[in-house]
């Protein structure tokens, strides 16, 4: 016989959605691709940041993930195994002159090309993270950065 107490814990869990499945796991994992497209040519190299939090999205001297990688047939593609469900922005430019820095014109406006996730933009300034920002939550998952 169950007792009175047991039975209110069971309805509350199920009133709850608590689920006993592995679904959903906090620690589900998968494998992110990112094709990044419509470089103007393949000289120089991509700079690449993928950011797993506002704070670190908002910061320009450091970035979760970061690569320098070389441009093929104007275009880049990176995958990254094992990476956890969550939320993730990216940030890419092309650094086509090799000098380590997203180059400017006098007003400031980058005069090489750049391009974040969600195709995102903003004014007078990178987009913010609200409008980078993605959900992963697949097994395997791609997504598309156009350059410009």
């Amino acid at each position: 016989m169950i007792n009175l107490k047991s039975f209110f814990l069971v309805i509350i869990l199920l009133t709850t959605g608590f689920s006993f499945s592995q679904t959903g796991s906090v620690n589900e994992i998968g494998t992110l691709t990112i094709i990044i497209s419509d470089f103007s040519n393949d000289e120089g190299d991509c700079w690449f940041a993928i950011n797993n939090t506002e704070e670190i999205y908002e910061r320009e001297d450091t970035v979760w993930i970061g690569k320098i990688l070389s441009i093929k047939n104007k275009e880049v593609i990176v995958t990254i195994d094992s990476i956890v469900y969550g939320e993730y922005a990216v940030k890419v430019f092309h650094d086509e002159n090799r000098n380590g820095e997203l180059d400017t014109d006098i007003l400031g406006i980058p005069s090489e090309d750049y391009g974040y996730s969600n195709d995102a933009s903003g004014w007078f300034g990178p987009p913010s993270w609200e409008k980078a920002k993605f959900i992963f939550n697949e097994p395997e998952m791609t997504i598309r950065i156009s350059v410009d």
